[in-house]
C-alpha cells in the first residue's frame, strides 16, 4: 500500500477533487504525501490492476479541556483520524478501465458509547461502486464523496479534534441543512484532467425515510478545479433541500445554497491554503453562515508534520461569530504510525456557544480550549 500511495500522491483524494500533477510528485505538496496512508484506497490508489484489501485506522487521544466554567480530562478516539474499517475491491474490465467497490464504517468510542448499540457507535462513511476510466473519468453511485468544500480545506482534515469541524456546521434555524461530505444516494461524475482543469458533478436522491416524504431529488452541485505542481484552485456550488419540517401544519423543504472557493499554494516545502465557504437558506429569519479558513502545513525532518489552522465563522445574527485556532504536530514512527499533539481554542462572541472535541460549554459565550496527545495507526 505504501508504495502505491507514494507513487500516486498526484491523485490524492481525486474523488474529492484534489489531483496534483504527476510530474510534481517529488516537489509539490509534500506534506500530503506524508499523510496519504490515512485516506484508504478509494481516493488514493488509482491503479488498474485487480485488488482486494481490508484497511482501517485506530486512533486514541487523551486531552485536558477548559471552557471557563468547566474543565477536565477525557480519553476518546478520533482526534486526528476517524477510527474506521473498510473493504476495497477493484476489478479490471479493460486495460484502462476498472470497476471499484468501497465500503467503509467509521466509529469513535467516545463518552458513553459502549453503553449503546452499534448504531450509536458506528457511522457508515462510504458505500459506493464506481466505473473508472483513464480517458473518460469516474462515474460512481452510493454514499460517496460529493462536490462541496473538501476536507483538506482544513489542515487537520475536518477530524473530530479540529475546531474547523464544529465551526463549519451551519447556524441553527428553520430549514437549515447540514450537507454531508459524503451524501448518500449520490450519482457523481468526475472528468479527466485536461490542461490542468477538471469538472465534478453530483446529484443526490431522497430515497431515505425522511427524504422520501419530500423531494425525489435531494440536491446536487458542481465543482471546477485547476491544478499544477504548485497551485490548486477550486470552486463549487451546491443546492440541497432540508429535511421536511412543519411550518404551521404544512410540510416544507427549504433550499440551502452552498458556495465555496479554495486556493492552495506550495512554497516548497511549506504549503498554505485559504478557503471561503457560505451557506444561505431560503427561509426568512434563518441566518446565513460564512466560514474563512487559513491553513499552513509543513514537513519537519524526514517524516514529521507541522500544521496550523485559523478559522473564522461569521453568522448573520447578532454576536454569534466565533474564531478558532489550532496548532498541531505529528511525529511519525513509520509512514503508518504516528503520535500527535494538538493545542486549540475557540473564541465565541457573547451569543455564540460553539464547542469541539467533547469540550463542554456551560454558558453561552464561553471559550473552550483543548490540549491533547494521541496516537494513530493505519493498516
Amino acid at each position: 500500500m505504501n508504495t502505491c500511495i507514494t507513487r500516486t500522491v498526484s491523485l490524492l483524494l481525486m474523488s474529492q477533487g484534489i489531483c496534483l500533477a504527476t510530474q510534481a510528485e517529488a516537489e509539490g505538496f509534500p506534506t500530503l504525501n506524508r499523510l496519504a496512508s490515512g485516506f484508504g484506497y478509494y481516493g488514493v490508489d488509482q491503479g488498474f490492476d485487480d485488488k482486494l484489501k481490508v484497511y482501517g485506522t485506530v486512533d486514541a487521544f487523551a486531552s485536558y479541556h477548559d471552557s471557563e466554567h468547566h474543565s477536565g480530562f477525557q480519553l476518546a478516539g478520533g482526534g486526528a483520524w476517524t477510527n474506521k474499517l473498510g473493504l476495497y475491491a477493484r476489478k479490471a474490465v479493460a486495460p484502462d478501465t476498472v470497476l471499484e467497490l468501497d465500503v467503509e464504517e467509521g466509529f469513535n468510542l467516545n463518552g458513553k458509547a459502549m453503553e449503546g448499540t452499534w448504531d450509536t457507535i458506528g457511522t457508515l462513511r462510504l458505500a459506493t461502486v464506481a466505473l473508472r476510466s483513464r480517458s473518460l473519468g469516474r462515474l460512481e453511485f452510493g454514499k460517496t464523496y460529493g462536490v462541496s468544500t473538501p476536507t483538506y480545506a482544513d489542515p487537520f482534515l475536518a477530524a473530530y479534534g479540529s475546531p474547523y469541524t464544529f465551526l463549519s456546521i451551519p447556524a441553527a434555524g428553520r430549514g437549515a441543512y447540514y450537507l454531508d461530505l459524503r451524501p448518500k444516494h449520490t450519482l457523481a461524475y468526475t472528468s479527466p484532467s485536461m490542461n490542468g482543469f477538471s469538472v465534478a458533478t453530483a446529484v443526490s436522491f431522497g430515497f431515505d425515510d425522511v427524504g422520501s416524504q419530500g423531494r425525489t431529488v435531494r440536491g446536487g452541485g458542481a465543482k471546477l478545479q485547476y491544478r499544477n505542481s504548485r497551485v490548486l484552485l477550486l470552486g463549487s456550488y451546491n443546492l440541497y433541500y432540508s429535511d421536511p419540517w412543519d411550518d404551521g401544519g404544512n410540510s416544507r423543504q427549504t433550499a440551502n445554497h452552498f458556495t465555496s472557493l479554495s486556493a492552495f499554494y506550495d512554497f516548497g516545502p511549506l504549503s498554505t491554503s485559504l478557503t471561503w465557504q457560505r451557506q444561505e437558506v431560503d427561509q426568512a429569519g434563518t441566518p446565513s453562515t460564512t466560514v474563512y479558513t487559513f491553513g499552513l502545513m509543513a514537513p519537519v525532518g524526514k517524516l514529521d508534520v507541522l500544521r496550523l489552522a485559523v478559522v473564522q465563522r461569521s453568522v448573520s445574527a447578532r454576536d454569534k461569530d466565533a474564531l478558532g485556532v489550532m496548532l498541531g504536530y505529528d511525529h511519525f514512527f513509520n509512514p503508518r504510525w504516528a503520535a500527535y499533539a494538538r493545542v486549540g481554542m475557540i473564541a465565541n462572541q457573547s451569543a455564540s456557544s460553539v464547542t469541539y472535541a467533547g469540550t463542554p460549554v456551560d454558558q453561552v459565550g464561553d471559550d473552550p480550549s483543548n490540549v491533547s496527545l494521541g496516537m494513530y495507526y493505519h493498516f
